[in-house]
C-alpha cells in the first residue's frame, strides 16, 4: 500500500462551532479512532483533504500529531452536498498485523481471448472490498483476464487473491467481454 505522510494540528475544542470556525479558516476537522479507546481530534488544510479524497488510490496514512505518530487508514469522509468541499474526515488507527476490511481498486491485466476474437472488454467493478492484514494489502487488486472468452463474465467466485479474503458476493461481476453486433449477425 502507498504511504501518505500527513501532519495534523490539534483542535482546540470539539463540536459544531469549532468545526465551523476551522472550515472558515480553510481547514478540515478530522478524528482518529483506534484500539484502547484511542480518540484524537485534529485538523488538516482543505487542499490536503482534497488530495486524499479525490484520488483513485488507497493510502496507509502516517499521521503526525504533535509528538505522536500513528498509522491509519481513511475510514469515512463527508462532502458538502452541493460543492466539492470536504467537511470531515475519520481515520482508523491500525498496526501492520491488524486485520482490516477495505475497498481496493481493481486493475485488470492481460488481453482477454474474447477481445482477440473481436469482442469488447467491459470493466464492471472499479473497487472490491477485501479483508486482510495491513502489511499484506496491495495498492490495487491485480486480476488477470487473459482466459476470459467471448460473451463470458468474470465473477468474484472465480478469483483467488493470496493473503486476502474478498468480501463481495461470489456472484459479483468484475469484467465481461461483450459480443459486438457485427459478430452476432455473422453467428446468426
Amino acid at each position: 500500500m502507498r504511504v501518505y505522510s500527513l501532519k495534523g494540528e490539534p483542535r482546540q475544542a470539539n463540536g459544531t462551532p469549532e468545526a465551523r470556525r476551522l472550515r472558515r479558516m480553510g481547514k478540515v476537522p478530522c478524528a482518529l479512532y483506534g484500539k484502547n479507546s484511542l480518540s484524537e481530534t485534529f485538523s488538516i488544510p482543505q487542499s490536503e483533504a482534497q488530495k486524499i479524497v479525490f484520488t483513485p488510490h488507497v493510502y496507509l496514512f502516517e499521521l503526525h500529531l504533535l509528538t505522536k505518530t500513528y498509522n491509519a487508514i481513511l475510514r469515512e469522509y463527508q462532502l458538502h452536498p452541493v460543492y466539492d468541499v470536504v467537511l470531515h474526515l475519520d481515520f482508523m488507527a491500525c498496526e501492520p498485523e491488524d486485520e482490516i476490511s477495505i475497498a481496493l481498486p481493481v486493475k485488470l491485466t492481460g488481453i482477454a481471448e474474447g477481445v482477440q476474437m473481436g469482442g469488447k472488454l467491459v470493466p464492471l467493478a472499479r473497487r472490491l472490498k477485501v479483508r486482510g492484514k495491513v502489511k499484506d494489502l496491495p495498492e490495487s487488486l491485480v486480476i488477470d483476464i487473459s482466459a476470459l472468452k467471448l460473451g463470458k463474465t468474470l465473477i468474484v467466485g472465480n478469483v483467488q487473491l493470496p493473503g486476502l479474503q474478498i468480501l463481495a458476493s461470489p456472484d459479483t461481476a468484475i469484467a465481461r467481454v461483450e459480443v459486438p453486433r457485427a459478430l452476432r449477425a455473422q453467428q446468426a
